[in-house]
C-alpha cells in the first residue's frame, strides 16, 4: 500500500543520474504537495547542488542523499544513504569508481543499440547531449525519438532490461564497502526496495540477515512496487519488508522513486513515510 499522505518522500532522481528535473524544481513540487522533507537519492552521484548533510529551502527540508549500486549474493543491490556528508572523499571516490563502471556498461550498451537496432549512434555525443550522466531512460528516449520503439517500456523490452538484446551488465561494488563507507560519511543505509531484487524471497531474507550483520541500518518498506508481482522479483511486500524491519531492528524507510516528468515514472510524493518513521531516521543520523 502506497501512503501519500505521512510526512517525507525519501527516494527520487534527478539529471545528476537518470532524473529528468533538479533539485529546485523537486522541491517546488515537493513545497506544493504539502511535504516536509525529500531526499534526493541520485545513482552514485550527489548533485554538486548540495553542500551539507542536509538543507532547507521553501520550508522543505532536503536530505543528501545517494542510492549506490552493490552486489550481495552474485545479485543487484541499491542500498540508500541518508544524511551522508557531499564532501567526504573516501565516499566521492567510491562514487566515482561506481561511475566510470556505469560509463563502461553504456559505452557498451550504445555499441550493442548500434548493431541490434541498426542505428548510427556515438557514445560521446548522446552523452553531450544530456544534463547529468546518460542512461538507460535516456537511451530508451534515443529509440523513441528514432522511430524504432514507441515507448520507454518497449525500449527496455526489447532492448535495454535484462532480457533486451542489447543489454549489458555493469560491474558492482561490495555491500561491505558501500555500508563502511556512507557510514564513513556521516550517513545512514537503508536497502532499496526488496521487492525488486531479482531472487527468491528466502534469498532476500538471508540478504536482510547478512546486510543487518555488515551494519545496515535501514530497510525501504514503501515504494511504489509493492503490488507488482513477478516471476522476476522476490515477493516481498510491504508487510514483509515491515517484518523484515522488527525482526532485525532496522529503520523503516521510503520514497516513490520518482524520476520526473517524461520519465514514466513521475510520483513525487505519491509514496510517502510516516513522521514517526521520519523521526527514527533523524535521531539515528543525528
Amino acid at each position: 500500500m502506497s501512503h501519500s499522505d505521512g510526512a517525507a518522500d525519501l527516494h527520487m532522481h534527478t539529471p545528476a543520474s537518470d532524473g529528468t528535473i533538479g533539485v529546485d524544481q523537486r522541491v517546488t513540487i515537493a513545497a506544493d504537495r504539502g511535504l516536509e522533507t525529500i531526499a534526493i537519492t541520485d545513482h552514485d552521484v550527489i548533485d554538486e547542488w548540495f553542500e551539507t548533510r542536509s538543507t532547507t529551502q521553501q520550508n522543505v527540508q532536503v536530505i543528501t542523499g545517494v542510492e549506490v549500486r552493490a552486489d550481495l549474493f552474485d545479485t543487484k543491490i541499491e542500498i540508500l544513504g541518508y544524511f551522508v556528508d557531499p564532501n567526504d572523499p573516501k565516499l566521492q571516490t567510491m562514487l566515482e569508481r561506481a561511475r566510470s563502471f556505469r560509463i563502461e556498461r553504456n559505452r557498451k550498451l550504445v555499441k550493442n543499440l548500434s548493431a541490434f537496432a541498426d542505428l548510427d549512434l556515438c557514445y560521446e555525443a548522446l552523452n553531450a547531449e544530456v544534463e547529468g550522466n546518460l542512461g538507460r531512460p535516456h537511451l530508451a528516449e534515443v529509440l523513441i525519438e528514432r522511430g524504432v520503439v514507441d515507448s520507454i517500456g518497449e525500449a527496455f523490452e526489447q532492448y535495454l532490461a535484462k532480457e533486451g538484446e542489447a543489454f549489458v551488465p555493469m560491474e558492482r561494488l561490495g555491500y561491505k564497502e558501500v555500508v563502511e563507507t556512507i557510514h564513513g560519511s556521516g550517513g545512514v543505509c537503508s536497502l532499496a526496495h526488496p521487492g525488486r531484487i531479482r531472487s527468491d524471497t528466502s534469498t532476500v531474507e538471508q540478504m536482510v540477515e547478512t546486510l543487518a550483520n555488515a551494519g545496515l541500518d535501514g530497510i525501504e518498506v514503501w515504494y511504489p512496487y509493492g503490488s507488482e508481482t513477478s516471476d522476476e522479483y522476490a515477493d516481498i511486500t510491504e508487510e514483509d519488508a515491515a517484518a523484515l524491519a522488527e525482526r532485525y531492528d532496522l529503520l523503516k524507510t521510503g520514497g516513490s522513486d520518482c524520476h520526473g516528468p517524461k520519465s514514466g515514472n513521475f510520483r513525487l510524493g505519491e509514496v510517502q513515510i510516516p513522521a514517526d518513521a521520519l523521526a527514527a531516521l533523524e535521531e539515528h543520523a543525528a
